[in-house]
């Protein structure tokens, strides 16, 4: 199963060897990370044993991405603060910590927390991305899967 870079088309092929279907099969697609926010239909075509049908793909709508805890500005615009991590969701399980400083996530530049929440409405709740981060002045990456 594949989905066009631009999300206009799909195309699905299974191969097989005398296959007889008494009904119709159903094929769930399950929408990756890089999959349109907004969802959408997306028609193209099904192929099985040299037949191609049309098909169409509804991919439903994502839930935007939040951050599990609170942040604030850092002066300057030099990243958001962590104030608190909730110890229930996936930004604890990243290992982010008070103090630390979002500085970036997945490549985009966190100026402040309006812009981590910006960026993180931007990707769907669940996915996995590099946030970079200062700790008590050394840079790493965590890997984070997105809160929502």
């Amino acid at each position: 199963m594949s989905i066009a870079p631009d999300g206009s088309s799909a195309s699905f092929s299974l191969g097989g060897n005398n296959w007889i279907w008494s009904r119709p099969w159903k094929v769930d697609v399950v929408a990756t990370d890089d999959a349109p926010m907004a969802g959408g239909r997306f028609t193209g075509t099904l192929a099985f044993e040299g037949v191609t049908a049309n098909w169409s793909v509804n991919i439903t709508q994502g839930t935007p991405g939040a951050f599990g805890g609170y942040v604030v500005n850092v002066a300057g615009g030099a990243g958001a603060r962590v104030r608190f991590v909730d110890p229930d969701l996936n930004a604890a399980v990243a290992g982010f910590k008070d103090k630390d400083i979002i500085t970036s996530v997945d490549g985009q530049p966190v100026t402040s927390a309006a812009s981590l929440s910006t960026v993180l409405a931007g990707k769907r709740a669940g996915i996995a991305v590099p946030v970079s981060i200062t700790r008590n002045g050394t840079q790493m990456t965590l890997q984070y899967r997105v809160d929502e």
